[in-house]
């Protein structure tokens, strides 16, 4: 079922990738998004695809078939996803959106909400946080910011988070981002913190080639329904590369390899993009 969601998606993308004609102004060729009060009318993407892990110790492989976008304009950016995910024998629907505000010149803000269906015990039921973030230096180069959040599992377990990080934009095409994540776990009030560091490189309209690797402790993962791990060691490394292939769409492709007292898990998604 999901190889057909995903080959729907992406013929629709291919389709409208090929369109020619006079160029319209960003966001108006979105059905209904020029009338919404936000003003919506600036950049906005939609990506569509899918993704394979293999696991092992007997676990199932994990499938997962996605829908993506993005609009903007003036100081609002909505994004929001509808990803279908297989895992453990189990599949369900997670929903998700974020609100980016821009409050000034050298702040602005960001805020989460997701939910899932009934199916799908590995699921959060319900997922939000929020982000602030302050660019610092003489070019506004340096990103700082600082989170919350909050998960709430379809069974007895829940999650406080907070974080802090950083990004720096070298003048070069390089970006570098690191930063700290603390979890409280419950039951049990887990005490986990993870650390990552990723870099990327390229540009608007060209590429972006991006690596990252997360280490640390989880606070908890839900791997069957009446089955958790707790406060146990993570190691996740990820590469990403982004390709435009014309000047209004191209391709996004990712490996990620997980490993945890659980199972090893290789893996890795495609997805097709197109901007309006």
């Amino acid at each position: 079922m999901e190889l057909k969601i995903i080959l729907v998606l992406l013929l629709t993308c291919m389709l409208a990738a090929a369109q020619g004609g006079t160029p319209v102004p960003q966001g108006s060729s979105i059905p209904g998004a020029s009338a919404i009060p936000l003003g919506l009318t600036g950049p906005a993407f939609l990506e569509a695809g899918g993704g394979y892990s293999n696991l092992t110790q007997g676990f199932t492989p994990w499938k997962d078939a996605y829908i993506r976008g993005m609009m903007s304009g003036g100081r609002n950016t909505l994004s929001g996803e509808a990803v279908r995910e297989s895992r453990y024998s189990d599949a369900g629907w997670f929903f998700g959106a974020t609100w980016t505000r821009t409050l000034g010149e050298d702040w602005y803000s960001e805020l989460h909400f997701g939910s899932s269906t009934v199916s799908g015990f590995f699921l959060p039921r319900l997922r939000t946080g929020g982000t602030i973030n302050r660019k610092l230096l003489a070019h506004r180069q340096l990103v700082l910011n600082g989170g919350f959040g909050y998960d709430k599992s379809k069974t007895v377990n829940d999650a406080f988070r907070t974080s802090v990080g950083a990004i720096y934009y070298f003048e070069h095409p390089f970006v570098l981002e690191g930063g700290v994540t603390w979890t409280l776990a419950r039951p049990g009030s887990v005490l986990a913190h993870t650390q990552y560091a990723a870099i990327t490189q390229g540009h608007e309209k060209e590429h972006y080639i991006s690596l990252r690797a997360e280490i640390g402790r989880e606070g908890y993962e839900l791997v069957g329904p009446r089955t958790s791990l707790f406060n146990f060691v993570i190691h996740d490394y990820s590469a990403n590369w982004r390709q435009w292939i014309g000047p209004n769409w191209g391709v996004n492709v990712a490996y990620e390899h997980e490993s945890n007292i659980a199972f090893r898990r290789n893996g890795g998604t495609l997805g097709l993009f197109f901007e309006f």
